[in-house]
């Protein structure tokens, strides 16, 4: 079984090596080296044309066979820069036809080839040993001093002549495996990098979701505490305060599941199917119903259908909505707020407008929330454009491309 396998395999090879191969297995390290790799290949190609019409023997340097032999040396190393073994394939059908064509050539220097062919066929050699695996280069020696064998009498003759296209094979062969071990020493070195980034990342989540566990959970556990104990620690209460209470402890208690769900977002390593910590625009008409229990007017306009947006673009829109909301009401209380969502083609544009109300906040208080907001849609690759409005209002909007990289 293991005979028929390596028989098998050799056959693979030899096939691949006379009929299928085309491009090299190993490529130049950029494209400037390979530019500059094929321009040295054509040069030496051309060099190699040149000797072979300069060592026709009997013939001019421009008589037409002179031609003919320096276009046909010249040729499979032009080959050579696209697909060395197509080179290669060409080279063969030279060595065997060349002393068929040119007979005195033995008689000028001792071998039946140019010395121009011979520049060409070390060339294709080199490069084939140097794109392809080993199985490839028996293949390609096999064959070629198999042709080479029925025009060489003397068996020294052509011992040396396997002999230095194998020493050829080797120097390219020793080249190949040189920038396989780059490529190798590459490839973990990335790995590597994207290990310890991974491994950052996890550190950095660990440390925030233990932060916002120890600091900002505790927070809102005490506020949802004491709302909800102020109707028995004040039994007097009137019941519009109780119900005010009431929602305030809702709130506490929800931004408390929401924060729950974001730990544990950031302390999951998998990346199968994520957890959504929070909810998309679809939910926006609760926050209008919130605003509105705050005694506050808040129409929501929909205009295009939501179920389709990416996961980034929808979380990204309804926080937008949420922050530019929570501003209004806390910058312009009573003041009546507009909420506007639509889906183009290509964007979701979301527009949150209040109108004036009371004295403005005092500047150099601001929070970060106009911040956050812009940082979302700068993430998505969109835009936010936040300011006052001619009757003295207030306006956010925000522009979300559907398509861009990010939104994956």
């Amino acid at each position: 079984m293991a005979g028929r396998v390596r028989w098998g395999e050799v056959w693979r090879s030899a096939r691949h090596v006379l009929y299928a191969g085309v491009r090299p297995e190993v490529r130049a390290r950029s494209a400037g080296l390979a530019r500059l790799r094929a321009a040295a290949v054509v040069g030496i190609g051309l060099w190699s044309g040149f000797l072979a019409a300069q060592t026709t023997p009997g013939e001019p340097a421009g008589s037409p066979l002179a031609l003919g032999l320096a276009a046909a040396s010249a040729v499979p190393a032009i080959v050579a820069v696209r697909s060395p073994l197509w080179a290669w394939r060409l080279l063969v059908v030279l060595i065997l036809v060349t002393p068929f064509v040119s007979p005195g050539l033995p008689r000028l220097w001792g071998w039946p080839w140019s010395p121009g062919l011979a520049l060409t066929a070390a060339l294709v050699w080199f490069l084939v040993a140097a794109g392809h695996a080993q199985a490839v280069l028996v293949v390609v020696g096999v064959v070629s001093a198999a042709a080479m064998s029925g025009w060489v009498g003397d068996w020294r003759d052509l011992a040396l002549l396997v002999a230095l296209m194998t020493a050829v094979l080797l120097a390219g062969n020793a080249v190949r495996q040189r920038r396989v071990a780059e490529l190798e020493s590459a490839e973990q070195q990335r790995g590597r990098a994207a290990e310890e980034t991974r491994a950052a990342v996890l550190e950095e989540r660990a440390r925030i979701a233990r932060e916002l566990h120890d600091v900002v959970a505790h927070h809102m556990s005490v506020l949802a505490l004491r709302t909800d104990s102020a109707r028995y620690r004040f039994p007097g209460l009137p019941d519009d305060l109780r119900t005010e209470f009431a929602e305030l402890t809702g709130t506490a208690r929800e931004g408390m599941v929401e924060m729950r769900r974001l730990l544990g977002v950031l302390r999951t390593e998998s990346t199968g199917e994520p957890v959504a910590p929070q909810p998309d625009v679809t939910r926006v008409t609760e926050l209008a119903e919130r605003v509105r229990a705050l005694g506050a007017t808040c129409a929501v306009r929909v205009h295009g259908e939501f179920d389709a947006l990416p996961a980034g673009v929808a979380l990204s829109a309804y926080r937008i909505v949420q922050e530019a909301l929570s501003n209004a009401v806390r910058h312009a209380p009573g003041a009546a707020i507009d909420v506007e969502l639509r889906v183009g083609a290509g964007s979701v544009r979301a527009a949150v407008r209040n109108a004036p109300s009371g004295p403005v906040r005092p500047a150099g208080t601001a929070g970060h929330g106009l911040l956050g907001m812009r940082e979302r849609a700068a993430m998505l690759g969109g835009t936010l454009v936040a300011g006052p409005t001619a009757d003295g209002g207030f306006e956010v909007t925000a522009e979300l491309p559907l398509d861009h990289e990010e939104n994956a």
